[in-house]
Formats: structure tokens, sequence, C-alpha cells
């Protein structure tokens, strides 16, 4: 649960929502269900409290989140248009942003502005906001804004569960990784509570599945590749194959978890190609292994047994480079 300093935190954290005239909400770029999830739950808090908010994203939010309650409230982020708008009371707060270039072209506002604010549960986040709330053991971000409702004694509707269970659901991997924890479930008791239904939305996030996933799907496996004894795989796709499955980045959700579920394997990577000509690349571990370190060493971050990160291709030399990282990262981790 929280401890004394993440309390004192989010009471700074409480003071400064209080004291200002308007916010502004920022989820992270190739936004999952945690950033959005956690995003919109805390837009419907602050409303609550009768505090003008805008969310606003250097991206679009993925198709598979269409159903979440007020998603059509997200407004694409620029400069020229948001910017003059901005007042020396307007507190900004990132969600579920690991690190400040993840914010997009809004990094350079948050790295502008006084009244910054973030709440985030990723243990390789640097705090580059003046007024961090980041709690590596959290297993989601939307476990801090479930806190925030607590702090506020704001009991929980909902469409505000709804969004709050998206955003822990989506990182716990629907309560199966390493991650979950006991207060994931007493939030979700209290989202039970408020009348989250749960069926309806857990099919929508882990069973539903578009065609263009499943194209996508098709071409990745048959690149699965096995190293040190079939316990490190991995697969990867170029950008022609995306466009023969007629497939975008969001599709590609859930691929790597075709090759960490492989019988046998430790540690496991996806790779794709974008249109720029970089390879993204998505890591998987189980403990005693982890990726966060590999994810590091070429820029990126995440957490122990799911991180990220980008290298630039070709697509054989990011996949050589990843390989070497991860098999060092295997040996170390045997050892221990």
């Amino acid at each position: 649960m929280t401890n004394a300093s993440d309390r004192y935190r989010i009471g700074e954290l409480l003071t400064a929502i209080q004291n200002t005239d308007s916010i502004w909400l920022f989820p992270h770029i190739s936004p999952d269900g945690d950033t959005i999830g956690s995003t919109l739950a805390l837009k419907m808090l602050l409303e609550r409290l009768k505090k003008p908010v805008i969310v606003l994203l250097d991206d679009v939010p993925p198709a598979t989140l269409s159903f979440l309650p007020d998603i059509y409230c997200v407004r694409r982020y620029d400069e020229e248009s948001t910017a003059p708008s901005l007042t020396e009371n307007t507190l900004i707060i990132s969600l579920d942003v690991s690190s400040a270039d993840r914010l997009g072209r809004a990094q350079k506002l948050f790295e502008r502005v006084q009244n910054s604010a973030q709440l985030d549960h990723h243990p390789t986040n640097p705090g580059f906001a003046h007024l961090n709330v980041i709690d590596g053991e959290a297993p989601a971000s939307a476990i801090l804004v479930y806190r925030l409702f607590e702090a506020f004694g704001l009991p929980i509707r909902r469409e505000e569960a709804i969004c709050l269970y998206t955003g822990l659901a989506t990182d716990t991997g629907n309560f199966v990784y390493q991650n979950t924890n006991a207060e994931a479930f007493h939030m979700m008791e209290k989202l039970m509570e408020a009348g989250l239904p749960i069926a309806q939305y857990a099919r929508r996030l882990f069973r539903c599945k578009e065609k263009e996933h499943i194209a996508l799907l098709g071409k990745a496996l048959p690149t699965m590749r096995y190293l040190c004894g079939g316990e490190i795989a991995g697969m990867h796709l170029s950008i022609k194959a995306f466009r023969a499955a007629g497939a975008t980045a969001e599709h590609a959700d859930g691929v790597v978890d075709y090759a960490i579920d492989a019988s046998g394997v430790k540690m496991a990577y996806f790779a794709r190609e974008t249109e720029t000509g970089e390879i993204k690349c998505s890591l998987r571990a189980l403990t005693p292994y982890r990726v966060d370190g590999v994810a590091e060493r070429f820029g990126g971050g995440g957490h122990q047994l799911a991180a990220g990160c980008t290298l630039p291709g070709p697509m054989r030399s990011a996949v050589r480079k990843l390989e070497a990282a991860l098999q060092k990262e295997y040996h170390g981790g045997a050892q221990q």
C-alpha cells in the first residue's frame, strides 16, 4: 500500500489541484489502456471538483479503446493552438509517462512551465516534472489515480470504474503478471461495488481481437527464433509485413506475449519496423530474469518484466544487438 513519502507527495498534489484554475492532462504517445484509462478517470475526478480540464495527446487513442467513457474528449496536442491558452495558474499533469520524451511534442511544454506534475508507476522514471508522484511498486498508474479518489473522499462512479479497471487490468495482464498485488484486488473490490460490468469489459480488453491483429500475428509467428536452449524467444516484422496485413502499430499490441508464453521461454522480444525505419522493441521476462536494464541500454525503459526501447535500423542489425544484450542479461540472471 502507500508508504509515508507517497502520501506526502499525494498531499502536495492535492494542494496543487485545489489551488489551480485549470488543469491539462497528458497521456503518453503510443497510448495504452493504463495511460488512457488513468487520464480519463482523473479527468472525471477533477470535473467533480469543479475544475476545468482538457486532455491533450500528441497521438491518437487506439481504436481498441473506443469503448471508454468520454474517450472523444482527448484532443490532439498542437503547440500553436493550445499554448496561448496556458496561464500562470494552469497545472499540467502527465499520467503513466515513464520519461519526458514519451510526451512527444508536449515535452517542450513540460520543460518550460513551472506548474507541472506527474503520476506514474515506472521504476525507471527520472522524475521530470516539478511535482513527481511516482510509485515503482504500484501495478499500474490507475492505482495512483484511485488513491486520489480516496484522498479526496470521493466514491467511485460506474464510468470512472470502467476507466480505472481498463488501466489496472491492462498493466497487470488481467491480473496474472507478477506486479499484481493485494492493493490491486482491494481496488477491484471498490470498482465492482461501483457497478463495473467486468464480464463485458474484460472481453473487450482481452478476448476480442481485430482482424488486422490476427493477420499480423500470422506473419509474426513464422519469424519466431529461439536462443539459449529455447529460453529466449523473439519475433520481428518489417513495415512491409504491416502493410500487407493492413495493420498499424496499435494492432501489434500483445504479439510479444506469444513469445514469452511459449513453453520454457524466460525472456522474449518482438521487434517491429516503423515507417521511419526505426525498430521498436517490446521486451518481456519471467522472474528471476529482467529486461528493464536491456531497454535502458538502448535508451528505453519500463519494468523488470516488461520494457521497451527503440533501435536504429536496419532490422537485422537491430535484432542482432538486441539478442546480444538479452543473452548477456540472461547469463547474468541465470547466475543469480
